[in-house]
């Protein structure tokens, strides 16, 4: 009788241990969660913005009738940190640092494992707008760029790549 007791009980406890991980992962669970400013409500999927897709990095991409961008990575991009730079000219020329840029990076095959969230780019000393991109792993990549000018959004655009 003990010996019956005792299967019973090993029994149970192996059960127990094996639905566990379900418990865990049933119900609710519907994977990561977005970082914070970059949700779009799930409800309303006609908020979701459009990101064009841009010419290769180096060429110009105009804003408007009065400016244009010029867009570029520090070096080829490759597993470790790129450093994305973002120039923004006048029609004639000059560098025009009065305008907002926001970007964001990921791998747009693994939807929320990798993005960065879209973040304000800070202007270096040169007038350049830089995003750091920390590639970890091999596959398809993307920035997406937002600009606005007065609070009001004037472009967007996006740049996919391999690594």
């Amino acid at each position: 009788m003990a010996t019956v007791k005792r299967c019973f009980i090993l029994m149970l406890f192996f059960v127990t241990l094996t639905l566990q991980p379900f418990s865990i992962y049933g119900g609710e669970h519907q994977g990561q969660k977005p970082k914070s400013g970059t949700a779009v409500s799930a409800v309303d999927p006609g908020k979701t913005p459009v990101f064009p897709s841009m010419p290769p990095p180096g060429k110009k991409v105009t804003i408007g009738s009065d400016h244009y961008i010029i867009y570029g990575f520090d070096k080829k991009p490759k597993l470790g940190t790129i450093i994305v730079k973002v120039e923004i000219y006048t029609r004639d020329g000059n560098k025009d640092t009065s305008f907002e840029v926001l970007a964001d990076s990921g791998m747009p095959s693994m939807k929320g494992a990798h993005e960065t969230g879209e973040q304000p780019l800070p202007v270096s000393k040169k007038g350049a707008y830089l995003l750091p991109v920390s590639i970890v792993m091999p596959g398809d990549w993307e920035i997406r760029i937002t600009i606005k000018k007065d609070g009001k959004v004037v472009f967007r655009g996006s740049h996919q790549f391999d690594v």
